[in-house]
């Protein structure tokens, strides 16, 4: 059974192999262009015409401001330092409240709200003669036919 299975799987790697062989024969063959496509002609030139090579000359010059290794190694130690430091102050337990009674009076003082009292029979009667104002000039849209 296992013999089977070995020449059915070497069987489909050699036809995927020769497969992709086949499809990669001629990978720098110039594909063909539509004759009737609006850029056919200028395709055509741009394909046939040869670039110029680039030389070892125009690789630029080496950058003088690199840093070294140890300058690095030096910058990412402070900036290690400098995380460290944070997560230490924003850690857990790292502050407490305190006096939050003085600051919630502190804040009631500031606001100054106004009393908030129940609604009177005129507030009601107010509320009540706008609502019956407002399904007055309600009206459904018209419909169409």
């Amino acid at each position: 059974m296992n013999g089977e299975t070995r020449k059915i799987v070497r069987l489909g790697l050699i036809v995927g192999f020769v497969a992709g062989a086949t499809a990669c024969a001629s990978p720098f063959k110039t594909a063909q262009v539509d004759p009737s496509s609006p850029v056919a002609a200028s395709v055509t030139a741009a394909a046939s015409e040869k670039g110029e090579r680039r030389k070892f000359s125009d690789i630029p010059e080496i950058p003088k401001d690199v840093p070294t290794n140890d300058q690095i190694r030096a910058a990412v130690s402070q900036q290690e330092t400098a995380g460290a430091a944070v997560t230490k102050a924003v850690a857990p337990n790292t502050w407490e409240l305190k006096d939050s009674e003085g600051y919630a009076a502190k804040a009631q003082r500031d606001v100054k709200a106004s009393a908030i009292a129940a609604p009177t029979d005129a507030d009601r009667a107010a509320t009540e003669a706008f609502a019956r104002a407002a399904r007055g000039r309600a009206s459904a849209p018209p419909s169409k036919p």
